[in-house]
């Protein structure tokens, strides 16, 4: 934990000071929103961060014994932005017989054990008052996210993706957002460019996180992870957890690029970098790349009782059908309850008309490029006949 306090103050030290650099100013000036961000938002987010790393301490005084607990069999949906991960991750998060995952507060406000403990606590009285707490907290949560509900569903109980635990640790990947031109943030979504030594940082950091939630958790389920940019962290993740299996989610790759820019377009706005929308699309080029050149080894590798494939296309055609085969792939058992879970997913988003709409971008120097290095590749993972099975299977 003191290499990884050491790697966050670090790491978030260099981006706040390349944004005032020469090239920071060029692709985000300073104008009054990025000013307020750098010089307000900045350091609020910072104390919040240090109330964590005291919390982490509190943890290892407390509450040692969450360093025993193994993470047996987690289940790790990812692939590129922008293909149904979202979908994929809460359908599979309602069977809560099986499994257990990250909500919002949890993954934002209380990634400690002794957090989670005392928020428990605050929520238990605040039932008992009738919950104005959490009606205003609701309320505050609906006006901070805006028009992006429709983009990504925010709530504060729903189903999130836990590399919003690496906050703390300067390990995640939605830095980018605030600090566009900082290599060491592309790097989270490109990670073999990143440092070795602080890889295993941040892998060690992510694996107690995932211990201190089993920990506090329910026994007896799998862990279920989401993050659509730990497509780059695939191979580190399977050798970390050998018993670990991935649903890896993919999408035509012009048609993720032109999505993924469209739905960050208010937070360009947030943070003051909406001059930097070049530098997001050469970088989401090379993230989507990176995974799709990555792919087709570690499938190989893995085999498909490891790693199975998810095309946004046929999930939306038949989402039921499209995850209970990948499952199925994977030997997990897809029991009538879990079967019916997935199938309220699916009509509640057929129904629920929250599906972000763009209008496509899908012409340019960036998209013709990402279209001739990994269109052929998109349609090989994507092609059921292409898959070729592990040599020896699970017993």
């Amino acid at each position: 934990m003191i290499r990884a306090f050491l790697l966050s103050l670090r790491l978030h030290g260099r981006w706040w000071l390349e944004a005032f650099g020469r090239e920071g100013r060029r692709a985000a000036p300073l104008r009054p929103r990025r000013l307020v961000v750098l010089l307000i938002g900045f350091p609020a987010f910072m104390l919040l961060q240090m109330l964590h790393w005291l919390a982490f301490l509190l943890d290892e005084v407390l509450f040692r014994g969450y360093r025993r607990v193994e993470v047996k069999a987690p289940l790790f949906v990812t692939g590129v932005p922008r293909s149904g991960t979202t979908f994929v991750h809460r359908a599979l998060a309602r069977d809560e017989r099986q499994f257990t995952t990250f909500r919002t507060w949890e993954a934002l406000f209380a990634p400690a054990i002794v957090e989670r403990k005392a928020i428990g606590a605050l929520a238990a009285l605040d039932r008992r008052l009738g919950a104005p707490l959490s009606r205003w907290m609701d309320g505050l949560n609906r006006r901070a996210t805006g028009n992006l509900a429709h983009i990504h569903e925010v709530g504060l109980q729903a189903a999130e993706e836990d590399y919003l635990t690496l906050l703390p640790a300067g390990g995640c990947f939605i830095a980018a957002l605030a600090f566009p031109i900082s290599p060491s943030v592309w790097s989270l979504g490109r990670l073999p460019e990143l440092r070795e030594a602080d890889r295993r940082v941040l892998l060690d950091f992510y694996h107690a996180m995932l211990q201190k939630h089993l920990y506090i958790g329910p026994p007896g389920r799998h862990l279920l992870s989401k993050n659509a940019a730990f497509g780059s962290w695939l191979p580190e993740l399977a050798a970390r957890y050998p018993d670990g299996r991935f649903l890896v989610c993919l999408r035509e790759p012009t048609a993720a690029l032109s999505s993924q820019l469209s739905a960050i377009e208010g937070g360009l706005a947030l943070f003051g970098t909406t001059a930097a929308r070049e530098v997001f699309v050469e970088g989401f080029r090379r993230n989507l790349a990176h995974v799709y050149t990555t792919l087709p080894t570690l499938r190989d590798r893995l085999g498909t009782d490891r790693l199975a494939v998810i095309d946004q296309g046929q999930l939306r055609r038949a989402p039921a059908e499209t995850i209970e085969r990948a499952l199925e792939a994977l030997d997990l058992s897809v029991g009538e309850a879990l079967r019916a879970e997935i199938a309220e997913s699916g009509r509640q988003s057929t129904e629920g008309g929250h599906r972000h709409r763009h209008a496509a971008l899908r012409s340019g120097t960036a998209f013709d490029a990402l279209a001739a290095e990994v269109g052929s590749l998109h349609r090989d993972m994507t092609d059921p006949g292409a898959a070729r099975p592990h040599a020896a299977r699970r017993g």
